[in-house]
């Protein structure tokens, strides 16, 4: 019971996630382009992957994760060589290699990591090095939306309003974590460290995603 609120923050903070995904799937249709960069998006399908097929516990929403994330991954495949041929001067034969290998080396690196981690730091619970990956691709996510925001100079596969539920998942699952594990890798001043630059990190890209949008001429709040 004494737990309860920040489980509570937690469930919520895993819906706030949920609805992120549908709204990026949304954006990248509606915008024809993909709201979330090559590297993070690899990673972040291997985390759902272990987290749906390889862990002993799962989130409760890992399978709706994982299920969402191959609807990302799709919008990235259907629109994603405009960007790649615009910014990285590729070819559409390289652009394919690039970007299977990057799945697939999204999967195995978090999978043999996690069986790494599971054999080194035996005392660490199998949902705890699950989450640890996910909290690193957590940081990769979150500068590298802001760095795909810089390159384009525009909302494209964007908004506000992502942007914004992005922060306020992070926010209430980093805040459970932290107010509820007693275990050395969550209170430890590192990775307090990197929970914080992604929660900075996100409120700063809102922010500009706010202003861009204003700039454009669109509502940010109206903009899914």
């Amino acid at each position: 019971m004494k737990y309860t609120f920040f489980y509570i923050c937690g469930t919520f903070g895993e819906l706030f996630w949920v609805l992120a995904y549908m709204l990026i799937i949304y954006r990248g249709f509606k915008d024809k382009s993909y709201g979330m960069p090559l590297v993070p998006l690899a990673l972040n399908l291997g985390v759902e992957f272990v987290f749906s097929f390889c862990d002993r516990f799962n989130l409760l929403f890992s399978y709706t994760w994982f299920l969402l994330d191959l609807g990302i991954v799709y919008t990235y495949f259907r629109y994603g060589y405009a960007s790649f041929s615009k910014y990285y001067h590729v070819g559409k034969k390289q652009w394919y290699i690039i970007s299977v290998l990057a799945f697939l080396l999204g999967i195995l690196i978090n999978f043999y990591g996690h069986e790494f981690f599971a054999h080194l730091l035996k005392e660490l619970p199998d949902t705890d090095i699950s989450i640890f990956f996910s909290v690193l691709t957590c940081i990769f996510m979150s500068i590298c939306r802001l760095a795909m925001f810089l390159q384009r100079g525009n909302s494209e596969g964007q908004s506000f309003i992502i942007a914004t539920v992005i922060m306020m998942g992070n926010f209430l699952c980093f805040f459970q974590i932290v107010a509820t594990s007693t275990l050395y890798i969550w209170t430890n001043p590192l990775m307090r460290l990197i929970l914080l630059i992604i929660v900075v990190t996100d409120t700063y890209c809102a922010t500009l995603l706010y202003k861009q949008l204003i700039k454009e001429g669109r509502n940010p709040w109206k903009r899914l």
